[in-house]
């Protein structure tokens, strides 16, 4: 079905995604240029199967028999006990020749860029490319394509294209994460699953309520968040799927995606079924090969593409941003954002013990479309939130067994779950189809395509693989990081020049919301302040530069992770206004921004006065030694590493990125290696759980809301963005020690959500006093009075 006509001149590339064989085949099928599967192990989608690596060299070979390219995505965050299989994956693609790897971990970027250069790169949407400076600094470091995040509208595109020239890829249809991809923390500090590894559980889909003005959740310190002047008129319920996108559909903009100099069209959907593929991928076919045909056609063409989009399956449809910064159709919160075809509501449910050895669950419902013996089903529990994926094996209509039922009869439906499994005798919830029964035959296929390549195997180079790892002093094993050569210098001293055994004296690093903020009693003595880099600061600078200028020294300026195409000249303009006043220090939220420094480095180099220091905030996602080594070789100073982390993926990379530099230095490569980089640590405060873009009419600013479980957050505006911040803080403050004889260089202590006042700061003496003995719980401290909650994120436990 792939268009051979050269009417179009200049055509846009389809992008087809397949998680499964049948999908795959469907792709091509249905006219995709261009298919994209998961790399094994590390693709940021979880699947219930990988392809193995002979499954995508078979697909490589089949897609380029056919013209049509295949990108491997490996775009998900490595931990540092995963580098040697990540190596041994490049290696395995090195020599299977994909199209292109699709990749957002800087860590990968710096491997792949130093020993296997020959593969051609893609910067994930996961990296948050949202401005024209984002997409030509990441076109320096070697992608070869862009893939702009999904919140930017056409004409936003057409800006980055026109400006920049780099490749651009964009999202036209599919699932909508509610926070810029890259940058949400709420499935991992609230459940230890990350969503860039692809383990994502979607917080954004569940219920949550508005609470009563003032009333506060938890024990934790209390939350005042918001921002004065963000407050508008609210309306709608108190209650719903509050933050659940409605899919985007953009085939009805397609001639403006390519005025805007678009070069690929991607649709999202490697967890979709093969039909869904097969409808998508067609539609967009169809609409992009009637580009060129007069306006009549082009319109029968896409009524035509609608009903193949309608019998997808997949959720509401919306423009979302492509036609505006603030789109009013994203969300529909009385909608709970299933994917599938809703069937019926279903109240009630009958549970019994099969002789499978399994329970067998019964419910009846009025059916509003047709459903077949064999469809995928799924239910979703409105009390819970909870869901439940099965196919349909009994379907009765009148007390009689069918194949299948129609729209407006009552039939009784069976599924079976095993023992674990337990759904409420009381349900009260929706029913959905998500895949037609014919899939199976589809299914038996690329079974028979797997059990054929089982005895294939693609073997990486491992002398090649065992070298790298040599030469990054990579060792297997666990860390015992007090007992390592990290410890040397960093012994606090005693009165009098001797050293304290034990104890060491961290630095710290404390970060706040405006410049009045830093003549505030402070619980510890700061190193450094860490200032947003804002309007509102900027102002206040400009109008009492004489009082700030005694902290001078220790000021950095914290650039926000998004930067809008609109604010970027202005942002530029300032950053070099601050440097002529000698402002040194700056902290980057995206790695790109590096870029915004040109001017005041090439200044520095003729008059060898400025000495500019750069150091990266944790919305940098660093997870890993070589995502350190890459920061380093970007020329900056220092970086926090990944909040997300787990202590034992923290003390490995910080091991053997000291033994990386250490060995280099014995070897004498001095000339070819950057300075050691500071590694910090956030160790407290309320970070951004969502960081959106949206600004709905139904959203509540400064009030708290809650989800089923009674966890407590507070929704925030400002500067353009929604944030989401939970009530209790994160911190690691009892384990400051812990963090100081891994090798951690600095402590951030961010008090920038909230107000500074002598009840924090006491609140945070004692937890840097006595410490947690919990993670997530309620501590004890003398006396057995009860501490302050708090929640660790993945220090304690594992991320997933």
């Amino acid at each position: 079905m792939r268009n051979k006509s050269k009417k179009n001149k200049d055509p846009m590339e389809l992008l087809a995604p397949a998680g499964s064989f049948p999908a795959f085949e469907a792709a091509l099928e249905a006219g995709a240029d261009a298919v994209y599967v998961g790399a094994p192990g590390f693709n940021a989608r979880a699947l219930s199967r990988d392809f193995t690596f002979a499954e995508i060299g078979s697909m490589i070979r089949q897609a380029h028999k056919q013209g049509v390219k295949l990108y491997i995505a490996m775009n998900s965050l490595v931990k540092e006990a995963e580098l040697p299989a990540a190596l041994e994956a490049l290696s395995c693609f090195e020599s299977l020749r994909p199209d292109a790897l699709i990749i957002q971990d800087l860590g990968l970027l710096y491997l792949a860029r130093t020993w296997f250069s020959d593969l051609p790169l893609h910067a994930s949407t996961l990296m948050s490319v949202h401005n024209s400076l984002g997409a030509e600094e990441l076109t320096k470091l070697g992608f070869e394509r862009v893939v702009l995040a999904r919140e930017l509208t056409i004409e936003e595109i057409g800006a980055v294209h026109q400006k920049t020239g780099a490749e651009l890829e964009v999202f036209i249809h599919g699932a909508m994460c509610f926070s810029y991809s890259g940058l949400c923390l709420f499935s991992s500090l609230h459940g230890g699953k990350s969503s860039l590894r692809g383990q994502c559980v979607q917080p954004c889909r569940r219920h949550y309520s508005w609470q009563d003005p003032g009333k506060q959740g938890g024990r934790g310190v209390q939350y005042k968040g918001g921002n004065k002047g963000t407050r508008k008129k609210q309306t709608g319920s108190s209650a719903g799927y509050l933050f659940s996108m409605n899919d985007l559909c953009g085939i009805d903009m397609l001639p403006e995606m390519r005025a805007a100099g678009v070069r690929c069209l991607k649709i999202e959907g490697r967890l979709k079924s093969a039909q869904y593929v097969a409808n998508t991928v067609a539609a967009y076919r169809m609409a992009l090969d009637s580009l060129d045909e007069p306006d009549g056609v082009q319109e029968k063409v896409l009524q035509k593409a609608h009903q193949l989009l309608d019998d997808a399956m997949g959720r509401k449809r919306s423009s979302g941003y492509l036609l505006s910064e603030k789109p009013g159709e994203a969300i529909t919160p009385s909608q709970s954002g299933n994917s599938g075809r809703m069937l019926g509501r279903v109240k009630g449910i009958q549970e019994e013990r099969s002789r499978e050895g399994k329970n067998r669950i019964t419910f009846q419902v009025i059916l509003s479309a047709q459903v077949s013996e064999g469809d995928r089903l799924r239910l979703h529990d409105e009390q819970s939130g909870n869901r439940f994926s099965f196919t349909l094996r009994s379907l009765q209509v009148r007390g009689k067994r069918q194949k299948t039922a129609h729209a407006g009869q009552k039939a009784q439906l069976s599924f079976l779950v095993s023992r674990k499994e337990h759904v409420q005798r009381h349900f009260q919830g929706t029913l959905f189809k998500v895949d037609v029964g014919s899939r199976i035959t589809a299914e038996k296929s690329g079974h028979k395509r797997r059990q054929k390549l089982s005895s294939h195997k693609i073997v990486p180079d491992m002398s090649k693989v065992d070298d790298i790892l040599a030469q990054l002093a990579w060792k297997q094993g666990p860390v015992n990081f007090k007992s390592t050569d990290t410890l040397q210098g960093r012994q606090g001293k005693k009165k009098g020049g001797g050293r304290r055994p034990g104890r060491q004296e961290p630095s710290w690093w404390v970060a706040v919301a405006q410049l009045n903020d830093l003549r505030q009693r402070m619980p510890v003595r700061p190193a450094r302040f860490l200032v947003p880099f804002n309007r509102e600061n900027i102002q206040q600078l400009k109008q009492s530069a004489e009082k700030i200028r005694k902290y001078r020294s220790r000021i950095i300026w914290r650039l926000p992770a998004v930067l809008h195409e609109a604010d970027l000249a202005w942002t530029q303009q300032e950053v070099e206004q601050l440097g002529q006043q000698g402002y040194a220090r700056f902290s980057l939220g995206h790695c790109s921004q590096y870029g915004l420094f040109y001017p005041l480095i090439e200044g520095a180099e003729s008059q060898q006065k400025y000495q500019l220091e750069l150091y990266g905030n944790y919305t940098l996602n660093l997870l890993n030694s070589a995502a350190l080594q890459a920061t380093a070789h970007l020329g900056y100073q220092g970086a926090l590493f990944s909040l997300e982390t787990e202590e034992e993926n923290l003390a490995a990379a910080l091991h053997h990125y000291g033994q990386q530099n250490s060995q280099r230095r014995r070897q004498k490569e001095e000339r070819d290696m950057p300075p050691k980089i500071q590694v910090g640590a956030y160790v407290y405060g309320h970070p951004s759980l969502f960081t959106a873009r949206l600004d709905s009419t139904h959203f509540r600013y400064d009030q708290s809301f809650a989800s089923p479980q009674e966890e407590y957050f507070t929704l925030e505006q400002q500067d353009g963005l929604t944030t989401a911040h939970a009530h209790l803080p994160f911190s690691l403050l009892g384990q400051q020690q812990e963090l100081v004889q891994m090798g951690i260089d600095f402590l951030l202590l961010d008090l920038s959500k909230g107000v500074i006042s002598r009840e924090g700061v006491v609140t945070i003496s004692n937890l840097l006093n006595q410490g947690q003995r919990t993670g997530k719980g309620t501590g004890k401290g003398k006396g057995g009075k009860q501490s302050t909650q708090i929640m660790r994120g993945n220090f304690a436990g594992t991320l997933v």
